[in-house]
């Protein structure tokens, strides 16, 4: 996906460098070959076992596999950058992207329990572009380093990449633990869409709480940002939270992330959010593959559409991430809502059709009356001449 090769979302991350992983056929050329000397008669090569040749291969084997690996991370990267709103609209049943209401930027929008890493998975997705555009950049979004913090209580919108205009991404508060609350919090973004600088807030947010969120907002109040349909949904879970739910009997944790992601109104179409794991650095890659298993066991959908971003920052989590924004676009662009002209197109065309099939069966039914009015006619005259016979 998103021009990432052989990669797949739950593959486990690895440098480049790295000699245990299968190299391309490309590859095969960087053989440890000595030198033919001008003294030797022989018009072969010899296969050295030199510590010095083979120190030699290992290091073209590496810088190959390096240049190979940043070839593949710059063409999806730019599959991102190049795309617009309505590219990757499928031409199905004769339909175009100009029959579909294009969204005027791709909407992602980010759930999840409170410290899922959300707020980390942005500057994450965001570190991908910043390599190229500005190594130096800051973070941006604000992450909590402890329990006592509100977290993201205002709604963020953040371009993807920086100052783009075909992919946002939206931070947002983690979950209340009453499920009813999230459900209908999650039903007015799902339904009514989202905006910049909207609050959330709780009812259990302590009263002083409240009382100094709220004069934050004031910044957000003099200007009306666009109201964002949300085009598709990331559903961000914390590894390690649920590998702790897993191998204990407390399984509040696994239990809220089954209501939340069956919740109907998540899912675009017949297609559910995409499962990002975070967190996967704190874990040996042993838990990180028994996480995803149960994950993919207990939402009841395939591993592919699961995938573990950690915050390491390597190859592998880059296209994990390029992969992963892949494929929230695909499927947000198969399920765009059709224009209305173009349904009463569609309708008018088929009423047409219908109309026609009408016609031509009436025209079947007049031939055969017409013929046998004539054998009428015919007879008529036929027995009027035996009369005056």
């Amino acid at each position: 996906m998103g021009g990432g090769g052989e990669l797949t979302p739950t593959s486990t991350p690895s440098s480049p460098s790295s000699s245990s992983e299968s190299l391309p056929p490309e590859f095969a050329e960087y053989v440890a070959v000595s030198p033919v000397s001008d003294d030797d008669g022989s018009d072969e090569c010899c296969v050295c076992d030199d510590d010095e040749v083979d120190a030699i291969r290992y290091r073209q084997l590496r810088e190959a596999k390096e240049v190979h690996f940043n070839r593949q991370l710059r063409e999806a990267k730019e599959i991102i950058r190049r795309y617009k709103p309505g590219d990757w609209v499928e031409g199905v049943g004769g339909a175009k992207a100009g029959h579909f209401l294009l969204p005027e930027i791709t909407t992602l929008l980010l759930v999840g329990p409170r410290g899922s890493g959300k707020s980390t998975l942005v500057n994450r997705i965001t570190r991908v572009f910043d390599k190229d555009d500005d190594p130096f950049a800051p973070a941006r979004a604000l992450v909590s380093c402890n329990s006592k913090s509100n977290g993201t209580i205002f709604l963020r919108e953040y371009p993807i990449p920086r100052n783009s205009n075909a992919i946002c991404v939206y931070d947002t508060r983690g979950w209340s633990n009453d499920p009813e609350k999230n459900f209908k919090i999650l039903h007015q973004w799902m339904t009514k869409g989202i905006s910049h600088g909207e609050t959330t807030m709780w009812d259990n947010d302590e009263g002083n709480k409240t009382g100094d969120i709220k004069p934050l907002g004031r910044q957000y109040s003099f200007l009306r940002y666009i109201t964002r349909k949300v085009n598709f949904v990331i559903f961000v879970v914390d590894g390690v939270a649920v590998l702790e739910s897993i191998d204990s009997n407390n399984k509040g944790y696994t239990e809220i992330l089954y209501q939340t992601f069956m919740y109907p109104f998540l899912s675009i179409g017949d297609d559910k959010p995409v499962v990002v794991v975070t967190h996967g650095d704190r874990l040996s890659i042993q838990q990180r593959a028994h996480v995803q298993k149960e994950l993919a066991e207990l939402l009841n959908i395939p591993a592919q559409q699961i995938y573990d971003i950690p915050g390491s920052d390597d190859y592998q989590t880059d296209m994990a991430v390029l992969d992963m924004l892949h494929y929230c676009v695909r499927h947000a662009e198969q399920n765009l809502p059709v224009k209305l002209n173009y349904h009463l197109e569609v309708l008018g065309r088929e009423t047409l059709n219908k109309m026609a099939e009408q016609l031509m069966g009436l025209d079947a039914v007049i031939e055969v009356a017409i013929i046998f009015l004539c054998i009428v006619i015919l007879l008529l005259r036929f027995s009027d001449k035996l009369v005056q016979a």
